[in-house]
């Protein structure tokens, strides 16, 4: 595993600090920096406050622009307008994912809530409906991405990767059968902090 030069990344935090990123592909950018290490080799770095604040930014600019119709019509208040992420690695190459559970009656309703899936560059993956928080990852994967276990329909369902994207509708899945008290658990109503956008 190479080592990060932090000299680089002091003089490279410093430029950052001084610009103000406004959009999805800026800011984007500035995460992908983070995260690149030479020769295209990536590995793991503890997230700072600062990177933290970041992918916030990343969230909060990708919900305004998916839901900017909504934003528009006034049709979203500030209870709506939350929102609980957790960072994960769903294809096993280094970089992880951003699983955004959207919170607020706008979102949610007596069947769950509506639950994004993002790239680490805010590209648009998955929009699941009907989702009830928390998000389990099992251990098993499908056509290279690991497998959710979302609770839809009264029921755990299994959600697999057909190749290009998750399917929206878990309810409509088949139900899991194993035990999930092993799994990665995610967006846990206890344990995860809200956000605005």
């Amino acid at each position: 595993m190479k080592r990060i030069d932090f000299r680089f990344l002091l003089a490279f935090s410093i430029l950052l600090g001084c610009k103000s990123s406004s959009s999805v592909e800026e800011i984007a950018s500035e995460i992908s920096i983070l995260e690149v290490v030479s020769d295209s080799t990536r590995e793991e770095i503890p997230i700072s406050q600062g990177d933290q604040e970041k992918i916030e930014q990343l969230i909060n600019l990708k919900i305004q622009d998916l839901f900017k119709e909504d934003l528009a019509g006034d049709f979203l208040d500030s209870l709506d307008r939350r929102y609980m992420y957790y960072q994960v690695d769903l294809n096993e190459d280094g970089i992880s994912e951003i699983l955004v559970g959207m919170t607020g009656p706008f979102f949610c309703g007596s069947g769950g809530c509506t639950l994004l899936l993002l790239s680490d560059q805010g590209d648009f993956i998955t929009q699941f409906s009907v989702v009830k928080y928390p998000v389990f990852v099992d251990n098993e994967s499908s056509n290279g991405w690991k497998n959710l276990i979302l609770y839809s329909g009264g029921k755990n369902r299994l959600v697999q990767f057909d190749g290009e994207t998750y399917p929206s509708n878990p309810s409509i899945l088949p139900v899991f059968e194993r035990d999930v008290d092993n799994l990665k658990k995610l967006l846990d109503w206890e344990g995860s902090e809200t956000y605005f956008f």
